[in-house]
Formats: structure tokens, sequence, C-alpha cells
């Protein structure tokens, strides 16, 4: 049998070098197929006892384009050739191992508004051959950018297999890609092509990949166990990507606590930079929804990306994003919040929580201090507040809790903090350090009740000469007063007549 295949081979090539010939039509098939120039060290066939095609050193070019690196360039390949394969059109060949490939994608010349244009003319009849199977082992995907001083996207791709590989057609593949921060393997599968040889980018892709177990722990300041899965679909300098995200011990570190954390996505991927645009992600943090948009940019002037997004929480519960910023067991309090938020994480090798810049408003109904020393204070603050400082039975917790804050270098600085308990009001502003987890706020206290009624005995009696001082804006009074302390053991104070008051 392998004789006659080699007398088929001898006869459809013609008389000669049978080398330089199969290696002169390798080059015209794969010039015809790739619109460019093709470059082959050295080729051998032999013919017994399967007829086996070996060849070094391949490289495709971009057709006028000496500025760039081959489209494809590959160390070593083989692949077998059979009689019917060889004798009937569409030839055949049914497998082509190759080793050590890199593919080089550039980015997009044609204006991605402008309709491609006709494809051109050939002289010759189009190449008439297909793989019925690419197996490839150590295959490098690089992404060259758009704009100069960037770095390329660089993909690791382990086991990729090809079918029916084609001129003019999609083919299908599965392969693992190296992801390489978070550090993981994604398992993936889709359909590729037909192949744009004027535009390599915008040749069609789709597909759907697996991504388990994939280690948060390089990432400064975050910490957890990602798996994602998902599909995509679109041209490879431009995905359409939906899926979702899992990871059951999601933490900010140093601040925080592990929580849960699931996500749905969808997002616009432009393989040329990675440059990724969510709209939007679906958040679930433990039973709080949390909405974003927005981008993750690569850095004009670091290595890394900048994290851009609007975000939304309607109606989360106040302790499930607490317990992500704090450390303690018990969240410093309960309730119903709504948050919107601007979010900007500039890339950098500090931990995430001092990169992090936060500026938005947020507003929390039934507001409950988990702390009973604190709620006992209110409740005080309350009953006098309604002038009733002897009445255990009066005074309320917080309520209609809401503001404006700055975070930033680890520093959450509040320009508006208001809250309300029963016969009071107060009006802050101040910070909160979020390392010592400090107090430094001052204000306004905004009483239903004259200064005088809240307190009893002589202090009172000297008071009403001072009531007309402290009253205004149809107030009962108004003093000022100062928060300092602890979040577990804050410090109320009111300062009157210069004076700092428990």
């Amino acid at each position: 049998m392998g004789l006659c295949a080699g007398f088929a081979l001898f006869v459809y090539l013609g008389a000669g070098n049978i080398d330089d010939r199969t290696r002169a039509w390798v080059i015209d098939e794969l010039g015809a197929r790739f619109n460019g120039g093709v470059e082959l060290q050295s080729l051998h066939v032999d013919l017994t006892p399967r007829m086996q095609v070996t060849g070094q050193g391949l490289s495709l070019r971009y057709h006028n384009r000496a500025d760039l690196p081959p489209l494809i360039r590959i160390e070593r390949f083989s692949f077998n050739l059979g009689v019917l394969g060889i004798v009937h059109v569409p030839r055949h060949i049914k497998g082509v191992y190759v080793e050590n490939m890199v593919i080089t994608i550039p980015p997009r010349r044609r204006d991605p508004n402008q309709a491609p244009p006709p494809p051109a003319e050939r002289s010759g009849p189009l190449p008439r051959v297909v793989f019925d199977e690419i197996v490839c082992n150590d295959t490098e995907l690089v992404l060259l950018p758009k704009k100069a001083g960037k770095d390329p996207l660089d993909w690791d791709i382990h086991d990729l297999v090809m079918k029916a590989v084609g001129a003019h057609r999609a083919f299908d593949f599965h392969g693992t890609l190296t992801n390489a921060k978070p550090k993981g393997e994604i398992a993936t599968r889709g359909s590729f092509g037909p192949w744009d040889p004027e535009e390599p980018g915008d040749t069609a892709v789709s597909g759907e990949y697996n991504f388990t177990n994939a280690d948060l722990g390089p990432f400064a300041g975050i910490g957890g166990t990602l798996s994602s899965a998902g599909k995509y679909n679109g041209q490879l300098n431009k995905l359409e990507v939906q899926g979702e995200t899992d990871t059951p011990n999601f933490s900010l570190d140093p601040v925080g606590r592990p929580v849960p954390l699931h996500t749905e996505f969808s997002a616009t991927v432009d393989g040329t930079d990675g440059d990724t645009y969510l709209h939007p992600v679906r958040a679930t943090l433990l039973h709080s929804l949390i909405v974003a948009n927005g981008s993750v940019v690569r850095s004009s002037s670091k290595q890394g990306h900048v994290i851009s997004l609007n975000i939304y929480a309607p109606n989360a519960r106040l302790q499930d994003i607490l317990r992500l910023a704090t450390k303690s067991q018990e969240p410093v309090m309960t309730g119903s919040v709504n948050l919107k938020t601007k979010m900007l994480l500039p890339p950098g090798r500090e931990k995430v929580v001092h990169r992090l810049v936060l500026d938005g408003d947020f507003g929390v109904n039934d507001a409950e201090f988990a702390s009973l020393e604190v709620r006992e204070k209110l409740e005080s603050l309350s009953r006098h507040a309604l002038g009733q400082p002897k009445n255990v039975d009066a005074g309320s917790a917080v309520s209609d809790l809401l503001g404006h804050f700055h975070l930033e270098h680890d520093l959450a600085a509040f320009q508006q903090l208001h809250f309300s308990i029963a016969g009071a009001e107060v009006r802050l502003k101040g910070q909160y350090e979020l390392p010592s987890e400090t107090l430094d706020f001052q204000g306004d206290l905004r009483m239903q009740a004259k200064l005088s009624q809240t307190v009893t005995g002589k202090k009172s009696f000297f008071l009403k000469l001072a009531d007309p001082f402290f009253k205004k804006d149809g107030a009962g009074s108004v003093v000022p007063i100062r928060i300092t302390g602890t979040r577990d053991d804050p410090k109320f104070a009111l300062a009157l007549f210069g004076k700092k008051q428990k």
C-alpha cells in the first residue's frame, strides 16, 4: 500500500525531486490561503511506510506588511498524505501535527465603520485542500496593541485542536488557555472563521469557556477563589461576552472578612488591547444586589488596568456591605441601604483598599446599631432632645441616615452626613479612617426641646437664660456637637459656651 501511495504522490507532483515539489506545493497552497508571503526552511517526504511530510521553520507573512512579525510562525510540523487524499478534490489531509506555533494579530487598519472592500481577484484557481484535523502543541496567540508603547496581549494555548480547516470556511476548535492573572486554565471550544486575510482581527469567532479555581491572591488587597463560565461571539478584536462568576470566599484585605460573591455580566472585549466595557454587571454579595457598568482599560502610563465603574445598590443590606469592609464578627449597623457611587481603581502594587477611590451618596432606612452601648447613648441623646431626660421609656434609635462621601487613601470624608432620632436631627461633616476605625465629626444638633429642657434641677434654671441664644430656624435649640472615638466606642459631646459636655 505504501508503494502504491508513493507512486500516486509521485504522479501527482510530477517527476523530479519529491521534496522540492512538495515544498513548492505547500508554499503555493498556504500563500493562496492566507494571501501573503510564505517562508519554509526545510521539508522532507518519507514515502514509506505512511508517506509522512515533515517541515521546519514555516512563516506566513502579511501581504505588503514588512513592518509586522509573521502572521504565523511554526517551529515544526508534520502530516500524512494518503492516496485518496491526493486523488480526490477537495484534497483531504487527515491529520497535521504542529509544534511551537506563534500567531500574531495586528490592530485594525480599516475604519470599523467602513464596509470591507470586495475580495481581490485571484489569477489562479482557489486552493482546494481541507485539513481534517490540526493538533497544535504549545501555541502562543499575540494581539498587537493599537497604541504605540503598550505591550501586546499574550495568550498561551495548550492542546489546541482544529477540525475541518479549509479555505473560506469556518472550522471548529477546542483547547486550553493559560490565564496569567489570576492564574488558571481556561477550557474553551467554538467556531473560528472564515479567515479575513486583509484584517485578521475581523475574523469571526464564537464559542464557550470554563474557568475554574482561579486564585485571586496575586491581586494585592483582594482574595478568594474564582470560577467563571460563559459564551462569546463576535470577532477577534471585538468580542461580546456573557457569563457568570462565583467566588465563595471573596475578601478585601486587610479590612474585611470573606463573603460569597456571585456575578452575572455582559461585556464587550477588545482583543487587541484587552480593554473591557461592562454593560452591566449584576453582583450578589451575600443577599444584596449590586449593579455596575463601566470599563476596565489598560493604563497609558503604568502596567495594569484602570477600573472605572458606576455602581448602584438598590435596597442592599447594610450588614452585607459592612461585612466586606470590617473584620468584626457582628456588623456595626444593620438596615436597608441605597447606594450610588463612582468607583476608580488605578493600577499599582499597593493593596486594593489603598488605591480605591469612591465618590457617591447613600441613604439607610431602619438603621440600628449592633452595640448596646451605642444604642443607649443615642437613646439618651434622644430623651434629652425631647426634653424628657428622666423618662426611661422615651428615646429611639437612628432613622433617615444619609450623606455624601469620598473615599481615597484609606480616608472616608463626609461633606454631608445627616441622621435623625426622636426629638433631634444631627448634621455633621468629618472623616472616618479605615485602618484605625477612628471617627472625627463635628456639626450641629437640632433639638425639639429648649436647651433648659434637656436637663433638670439647678442646671435647667440657669440654662433658661441661654435658651434665646440657642433657639434658631424654628428649632427648640441648636447646639454644636462633636463625635470622636472609634467605630465601636463613639464619643458624643456638646460644645456649650466653648466647652465640651458629654
